[in-house]
């Protein structure tokens, strides 16, 4: 592979890994102690025919917003490392990369609940907003199937140079895994919470050992 091509490719990697890890900081501080009263303030701006206050639309549309946009910047950086790694291991980045696209695409049908809200409808709302769940999670369990086949070819690649920090990755995405299955038992969040702070730790520090692995120069892919 053309070192050159593949370290500049996993420096923008691990520069999209940090900003969506941002991202999901400041969305969890957001949820903890905006959105709550952020929903009150929605619901009563529709019954009372006013405008949306800036809670909700921060809550609904701008942050989600920001996260499609970081995820969208992922996937181009991992169609950039899918061109510089060595051949053997472009279809493993390539199922990563499909795994982003899911997101994204989980993403954008989560913003759908805003075009709802604006109906006014609270029948809408929460029939639509059943509907965008069930489909945001369909996409979500096969993006995390791809992703852990992705890291597990990655790790046991023996032309991968980051193989090290794809193990932290295939670890990082199973404990990411579990927290949303516990996510979704009472009494339980406060596990799931404290597991998705460790996947994102675990991720951000095996795209770093990646981005530092060695690197030798071999014919890079097609």
């Amino acid at each position: 592979m053309d070192k050159l091509a593949y370290k500049n490719a996993v420096n923008k990697v691990f520069m999209a890994v940090l900003i969506t890890a941002i991202l999901g900081v400041l969305a969890s501080i957001f949820s903890a102690f905006i959105a709550t009263s952020a929903a009150l303030d929605m619901t009563q701006a529709i019954l009372m025919g006013t405008s949306m206050p800036f809670t909700g639309l921060l809550s609904v549309l701008i942050l989600p917003l920001l996260v499609v946009a970081a995820n969208i910047y992922y996937v181009v950086c991992l169609g950039h490392l899918a061109k510089a790694v060595h051949e053997n291991d472009v279809p493993a980045v390539k199922k990563l990369r499909t795994a982003m696209i899911l997101s994204v695409i989980s993403s954008i049908i989560g913003l759908c609940i805003f075009l709802v809200i604006l109906s006014g409808s609270l029948t809408a709302i929460a029939t639509m907003g059943a509907v965008i769940g069930i489909a945001c999670a369909v996409l979500s369990i096969i993006a995390y199937i791809f992703t852990l086949i992705a890291y597990s070819k990655l790790k046991a690649s023996e032309t991968f140079p980051g193989k090290d920090g794809a193990k932290l990755l295939f670890i990082g995405a199973i404990i990411a895994l579990c927290c949303g299955v516990l996510g979704a038992i009472p009494f339980l969040g406060v596990i799931g919470g404290i597991g998705v702070i460790a996947a994102m730790v675990l991720n951000i520090i095996g795209w770093l050992k990646i981005k530092n692995s060695e690197v030798e120069e071999t014919a890079a892919a097609e």
